[in-house]
């Protein structure tokens, strides 16, 4: 089970727990810099959920498959998702420093 105190998840003396800190803090394995929308652009999308680290709305976009890591260049926060939670496309707010991060789920046998 993953800790998430070490990782900054929880919202604490006014520092806002990112998901994402789940890449930066290099709990999950994930592709970074020019990866990223290298491996987002050629994965295949049919249908994805858009949601943001600051909202309680998510998004369904279904016949994704022209969607590309440029349509997200000027957002922040957002997560990109297939619907089978097989990878994650994550665009933060220090993007350059932090992020983008893009993960694909680990097929066990």
């Amino acid at each position: 089970m993953l800790n998430k105190k070490p990782i900054y998840i929880y919202d604490e003396d006014g520092l806002c727990g990112f998901l994402w800190h789940v890449f930066s803090y290099e709990k999950k394995k994930c592709l970074k810099e020019e990866q990223v929308d290298i491996a987002f652009n050629k994965g295949q999308k049919q249908s994805c959920y858009v949601f943001y680290q600051h909202s309680d709305d998510a998004y369904i976009l279904e016949n994704a498959s022209s969607l590309t890591a440029n349509d997200f260049v000027n957002e922040y926060d957002v997560y990109v998702v297939d619907k089978g939670f097989n990878w994650t496309y994550v665009r933060t707010h220090e993007t350059g420093w932090c992020g983008p991060y893009f993960s694909r789920k680990v097929k066990t046998i």
